[in-house]
């Protein structure tokens, strides 16, 4: 079957009686990975009344790597529309992440469940996709002197950075697609004159 994942990151915004709700979606290669991705944008959003969340880290119609939370709506108002937005969508491999900042009007179950299926909706419909290819978590650690030209590698070989770690070295947490593993091993290295590494996680 054929599958449809995020090209990249994409945020919408939706106001409904003064309430706000900011949608982030992004490409999700394990529940991990979408795990990680919300709790991001917890941080991000530090103030916010609500950060709902759906994920689907798998192909469409998968059953066993979905996840959603109302995060204190009432139950069944958030959580689930937004994970029969992306079921609906075909796109798999994807999380959503709804943060609301409340305008002082409530809206009703109803009127939660309206909300937040529109402000998926709204946020998949800007979303450029690509088709899925098979892809290998990634650990790419360097020298700092490095960075900038381990970041041109990843991007090349179409491996966006998912986090970044800094300790007595950097650490760039990407994945690669799994045909593509070998030849970014040798580009790191090529680029890093040999102090840099991959490694799978």
């Amino acid at each position: 079957m054929r599958c449809l994942i995020p090209a990249g990151p994409v945020d919408a915004v939706l106001e409904i009686k003064r309430s706000r709700f900011l949608t982030h979606i992004a490409h999700a290669g394990s529940a991990r990975d979408a795990e990680a991705c919300i709790a991001r944008q917890r941080a991000h959003h530090p103030t916010a009344n609500h950060v709902c969340w759906a994920f689907i880290a798998g192909a469409p119609g998968h059953t066993t790597a979905v996840g959603c939370s109302d995060d204190g709506e009432p139950s069944g108002t958030a959580g689930k529309p937004m994970l029969n937005v992306l079921q609906h969508g075909e796109i798999g491999f994807v999380v959503a992440a709804t943060a609301r900042y409340f305008g002082g009007t409530k809206l009703g179950t109803g009127g939660l469940v309206r909300a937040y299926t529109q402000a998926v909706a709204d946020a998949l419909a800007t979303l450029e996709t690509q088709p899925w290819r098979a892809r290998t978590a990634v650990r790419v650690t360097g020298p700092y002197a490095a960075e900038s030209a381990l970041r041109r590698v990843l991007a090349a070989h179409t491996a966006p950075v998912e986090d970044t770690r800094y300790t007595d070295s950097v650490e760039l947490l990407s994945s690669v697609p799994s045909d593509q593993l070998d030849a970014l091993q040798r580009a790191v290295r090529d680029a890093s004159h040999g102090l840099a590494e991959v490694s799978t996680r």
